[in-house]
């Protein structure tokens, strides 16, 4: 699973300073000016394990800006130099924009985990060695007032399918956790709805629409991604194999 999301405060995971940084020179955008496209740069901090092994590598195309305070795109690949399977990361990116002088950090991150949930075993596989996987934002990002100046990338966390990890642990395993339990959770009130209504598949294929508000138990930012993540992964099932998807889904 692929979950695009801004960086909660509460996860306390606070990216390393870069030493060498290559600024854009400040430039003022007036009003109804036009603004030609300029790249900006990319830093690209490694995940080493314990031996000094780069263990991920992040390559990225050129990166660039249609107007001075909206990223609208960029497509990123995190790629397994380890010889095992990945199921899991967090890699967190970061745009540094220029408000009036002062530098500021907007952090987000991109989570993905094949292990969401057993129901997707058979869709959701591990970044094998050598393998990759895209990195980008849901959409364009704007900061009003600022002037974007670069992007940077730092992998936090992997997974591997021997659930042995390197990285930030902690905040960063339990965010996996919770986004697991969130998906178990949702699946549970779904099994149940479907229950109520005579387990009837056409009963529940509303409730798989985005704009449907998750349970209210399903509480906490990392819990209602799983949630989120879990209906969109039962949509695509329905999407690619019919109606019976549901049922075979919810009757386990």
């Amino acid at each position: 699973m692929k979950i695009k999301t801004s960086l909660a405060t509460g996860l306390a995971i606070v990216l390393v300073a870069i030493a060498s940084i290559f600024l854009i020179p400040s430039a003022k955008v007036k009003s109804g000016q036009d603004f030609v496209q300029t790249e900006i740069p990319v830093v690209i901090k490694p995940l080493k394990t314990a031996d000094g092994i780069v263990s991920v590598e992040i390559q990225c195309g050129k990166v660039s800006i249609t107007e001075p305070d909206t990223l609208d795109d960029f497509t990123c690949y995190l790629i397994n130099r380890t010889d095992k399977s990945i199921r899991s990361a967090i890699v967190g990116y970061s745009i540094i924009s220029d408000s009036n002088g002062e530098e500021k950090r907007d952090n987000r991150l991109d989570t993905t985990d094949a292990y969401i949930h057993p129901d997707f075993a058979d869709v959701k596989k591990p970044i094998e060695p050598g393998g990759k996987l895209s990195i980008m934002p849901p959409g364009p990002i704007t900061l009003p007032g600022s002037i974007i100046k670069r992007l940077e990338l730092e992998p936090f966390y992997l997974e591997f399918s021997d659930e042995t990890t390197i990285g930030i642990g902690g905040k960063s395993a339990e965010m996996i956790a919770k986004v697991r339990e969130g998906a178990t959770r949702y699946k549970n009130s779904l099994r149940r709805e479907y229950l109520n209504k005579g387990k009837s598949s056409q009963a529940i294929l509303p409730l798989l629409e985005d704009e449907v508000p998750i349970d209210s138990e399903i509480t906490g930012f990392a819990q209602q991604m799983g949630a989120k993540a879990y209906r969109r992964l039962l949509r695509k099932k329905y999407e690619k194999k019919g109606i019976a998807a549901i049922k075979e889904t919810l009757d386990k």
